[in-house]
Parts: C-alpha cells; sequence; structure tokens
C-alpha cells in the first residue's frame, strides 16, 4: 500500500511537470507573435511585443491610458497602463521596460530601459530613455545628443 502511494504521487509529481509544456494560455494581442504563457500561470499583461525604440517611445508622450493601451496592445501590469515590457527575438529589436506617470489624464513622463536584442542572441548594450512634460528627453539610443547620463 505505501509503495502503490509513492508511486501514485510520483506519477502525479512527473506528471505536473510535463504538463505545463503541454499546454498553453490564450496570448493577449499585443503577445501572439512573442509570447506565450503555460495555462495557469500570470498571462503577464504588461508583456507586449512592440519594440521600445525612441520612436515609438516619443509616441507615448502625452497620451491618454486609452492610447497607451492601443499602441502596446496589452492592458499594462495588473491591468493598469503604467508598466510595461517589451520582448522580440529579432535583431535591432529594443527588449526592455517602460514606466509612465500620467497627470490630468495625459502622460507626464517616461522612463524607459532598454538593450538591442544581438544577432547572436545576446543583449547590446543598455540604454535609458527619459521624457519629463516639463525637463523635456534624454536618450542613450544612437544619434542622441542629450545622453541620460549626462542629464544627472
Amino acid at each position: 500500500m505505501i509503495r502503490l502511494k509513492h508511486v501514485t504521487m510520483a506519477a502525479a509529481f512527473g506528471a505536473a511537470l510535463v504538463a505545463p509544456h503541454l499546454a498553453s494560455a490564450t496570448p493577449l494581442p499585443g503577445q501572439t507573435a512573442c509570447w506565450q504563457s503555460n495555462v495557469g500561470e500570470d498571462p503577464r499583461p504588461e508583456i507586449s511585443c512592440q519594440t521600445l525604440s525612441p520612436e515609438f517611445l516619443r509616441k507615448l508622450e502625452h497620451a491618454t491610458p486609452a492610447q497607451v493601451v492601443k499602441l502596446f496592445a496589452v492592458p499594462g501590469k495588473d491591468g493598469k497602463p503604467t508598466y510595461f515590457e517589451g520582448v522580440g527575438k529579432i535583431p535591432g529589436f529594443y527588449n526592455g521596460y517602460v514606466e509612465l506617470v500620467y497627470t490630468k489624464g495625459h502622460v507626464t513622463n517616461v522612463s524607459a530601459v532598454t538593450t538591442a536584442y544581438q544577432k547572436n542572441g545576446m543583449a547590446g548594450d543598455e540604454m535609458d530613455f527619459r521624457w519629463d512634460s516639463v525637463k523635456g528627453e534624454c536618450s542613450d539610443f544612437p544619434g542622441s545628443t542629450h545622453r541620460c547620463n549626462a542629464a544627472e
């Protein structure tokens, strides 16, 4: 009887290890090309397939929450459009995260940290991008004349 219980627990444990790899949850619209969580896992509503390029990040300036959600095609962490992650495995894709602050219904602060996905599968140098409705923009992206590390 003890042996049967042991085998049953081992079989159940083994099945638990295999089951998540066999099934996956339905991704959100903005995740279908880059992210798939397993059934029962947190769906990670902050993950988007949107590259965090400087051109994209500038689109967030003065945006409303609805515009931000439309740009990322996901609702944001905890269903709030204040924190997002860009995920992709295409060379040149800017992976990273962005945090947003709103004042009177519009983005007034963008803070992002990104790395470019390299051909060798590794992350490139870390780059900051910050925009504030009062202080303006700084960026560590190539070609920027106002570097973030010099702005502090």
